[in-house]
């Protein structure tokens, strides 16, 4: 038993006990993954640890692990997220390692859609929206555009950059989850060249229906 697992586990004595007994180890003290009992709390939804972790024991409720995931990141309870935000005063709109804010973590899964709901309000952004202004209409043009470039784009005529994307399009497609494993390639697309550029280029396989005209 360690101070991560005591978390994951709500045991609040334990980790009371670990902090009391190791001047060492703290609320914030990662773990070879940079994970730290704030995270284990946050994602298991222990609520009145995380308070006594931030409250009693100086935990960060911003603290990054190794991929720059924030406690908020983890969170897959609404009253956890709550908590975070409105109790505890995390920063939602906090980046990780690969540029993603909590709110598109969780809107890649799809599995807590109260939770994406929550964090759209909180963020601000309109509730027939996605993080990325991506709306259902668009996200299904989006994907009907990669289908017709991948049907219509000969390999032949393609560099290697552009056959590598197309052949990584195809496993996608062909996969056993395909439509949401798409909407999260389409996702980073549009992610990416947002941060790259305010005015992107139309590249070999970015979802611009312009393509098709």
């Amino acid at each position: 038993m360690n101070i991560w697992i005591a978390a994951s586990d709500g045991r609040s004595d334990l980790v009371e006990k670990f902090i009391a007994e190791n001047p060492s180890i703290t609320a914030n003290t990662p773990d070879l993954n940079g994970y730290t009992a704030m995270h284990a709390a946050a994602s298991y939804g222990h609520i009145d640890l995380l308070r006594r972790l931030t409250n009693e024991f100086g935990g960060n409720v911003n603290v990054k692990d190794n991929d720059g995931d924030t406690p908020l990141h983890h969170t897959e309870d609404l009253n956890t997220a709550k908590v975070l935000i409105e109790e505890l005063g995390c920063d939602l709109n906090i980046t990780n390692s690969e540029g993603k804010t909590a709110l598109q973590v969780t809107e890649e899964d799809q599995e807590f859609p109260e939770l994406i709901q929550y964090l759209r309000q909180k963020s601000g952004v309109p509730i027939e929206q996605d993080s990325l202004g991506i709306d259902a209409n668009m996200m299904a043009e989006f994907k009907d555009n990669i289908r017709y470039t991948l049907e219509n784009d000969r390999d032949e005529d393609l560099d290697s950059e552009s056959l590598a994307r197309k052949k990584k399009l195809e496993q996608i497609i062909q996969g056993g989850n395909a439509e949401e494993e798409l909407e999260v390639y389409i996702r980073d697309l549009v992610r990416s060249k947002m941060m790259s550029s305010d005015e992107p280029e139309t590249t070999q396989d970015e979802p611009d229906s312009k393509r098709r005209k």
